[in-house]
Formats: C-alpha cells, structure tokens, sequence
C-alpha cells in the first residue's frame, strides 16, 4: 500500500507540473478564440456566398465542411482540429479541480470508511467524465480531419459526429454528478453541475426524439449551445480563479 501511495504521489507531481496556470491559460484563450469566432465567419460565409444561402435551421454544422455548402470548408476543418488539440489539458484540470481534496481523504485511515467510499464515487465519476470529454476531443478532431468532403466509405465523419456529441454529453453528466456530490464546494457552482447533468442530455434526447415541429440541424445546434453553456462558464471561473490566486 506505501508503494502504491509512493507512485500515486508521483504521477500526481507530474500531473500537476503538467498542468501548469500558463498552459491551461494558453488553451482556454486559443479555444475560445479559435472556435467561437471561427464558427460565426465559416456560418457568415456559407450564407452569404454559399450557393444555397447556409442556415442553422436547414443545415447541420457539418455542411459548413462541406465544398457543396461553402466556399471556405477548410475554416471548420482548422477550427475544430486546433481547437480539440487544446482543449484536452483543459479536460484534465477540470477534473483536477473536482478531486482536488478527495485524496486526501480517500488515503486517511482516520477518515470514516463512508466519507473514503464517498471520495472515491466521486472520483469515479470525475475520471468517466474525463474519459467522456477525451473521446470528445477525439471526435471533434476527427470530423475536421474527416469532414463531409472526406468522410471515406466508412463513413468516418458520422462516426465522429456521434462521438464528439456523446463524448461531451456524458463528459458533462459525470462531472455534474462529481460537482454535486462533493462536500466542499470547488470553483464550480453546483448550480452549474445540476445543469450539466440535465441540460446537454436534454437536448441529446430532443436530437435522437425530434418534436415534430423542429428540424434535427437545428437541435444539432442547440447540442453544440448545450456544451457551451457549461464549457465557457467553466473556462472563465478556471481563469478567474488564476487571477484571484
């Protein structure tokens, strides 16, 4: 068991010698300034010089990698590649944060078996929603690097799609999970883990169950503003948390 805790303890040095304020500064400020403002020029010029005037109610995220919907696919290929490769150190201090005192409980013979048990639950949970967001990453990188254009006979891109979107839903349901068990509050209000665990699953569901009113491009969409109404919050109180520190 000492050796166990002796490896345990470096691999946790390394970990955070990792995930230093300046790298994670770095990939917070290159994701949000490449994605959002990347997405809005590739939407931008698929409308209005696209031969079939692009909309988020008519067409899915997808066709803006696409040569038949805009004359620019590449601006969503780069945008989503780059933006993948620096969001996974983000991942990893995200779930940093929420078991950052869970060890030392977990390793304390003076701790009630419960309150270890308890640490260890939410651990669980903050590591299969790490694992979540990875394979998230993975997806994003893959539908820029297999976009519509190139989505090969196996149909790489729908492959991708499907795992980016379920990579980040079930990313943001366990780690919604892990910031409402713990017992002492982290940077991330539990309000914010309630609507992680609720809101990106709900309209995942309204994807997969459209109302018949509704078209499914246009839940697409409010799956990508499902994510970002918990990925942005996150990043700004990880970067306020930088500056108070």
């Amino acid at each position: 068991m000492g050796q166990f805790n002796l490896l345990f303890m470096k691999i946790n040095r390394l970990f955070n010698h990792f995930l230093n304020q300046k790298l994670i500064k770095i990939c917070i400020y290159v994701s949000l300034l490449t994605f959002l403002p990347g997405l809005l020029i590739g939407v931008l010029i698929a409308f209005f010089f696209g031969p079939e005037s692009y909309n988020i109610i008519d067409n899915y995220i997808s066709d803006l990698g696409s040569i038949s919907y805009t004359p620019a696919p590449f601006v969503l290929d780069a945008i989503t590649m780059t933006t993948a490769c620096f969001l996974v150190p983000v991942f990893f201090y995200i779930t940093k944060i929420i078991v950052s005192d869970t060890k030392n409980i977990i390793f304390n013979s003076n701790k009630s078996i419960f309150e270890r048990i308890f640490c260890i639950c939410i651990d669980l949970h903050a590591f299969f929603g790490l694992l979540s967001l990875l394979s998230g990453a993975v997806g994003l990188f893959g539908i820029g690097l297999f976009s519509e254009d190139r989505t090969t006979e196996l149909g790489l891109h729908f492959s991708f799609s499907i795992i980016v979107f379920a990579g980040l839903a079930f990313g943001a349901l366990f780690n919604g999970i892990a910031i409402l068990l713990k017992l002492k509050k982290t940077m991330f209000p539990r309000l914010l883990g309630l609507y992680m665990m609720v809101g990106p699953f709900t309209a995942s569901i309204l994807f997969l169950f459209p109302p018949n009113s509704v078209t499914r491009p246009f839940l697409e969409w409010m799956m990508l503003l499902a994510a970002f109404l918990w990925l942005i919050p996150e990043s700004f109180l990880i970067l306020k948390n930088f500056k108070s520190a």
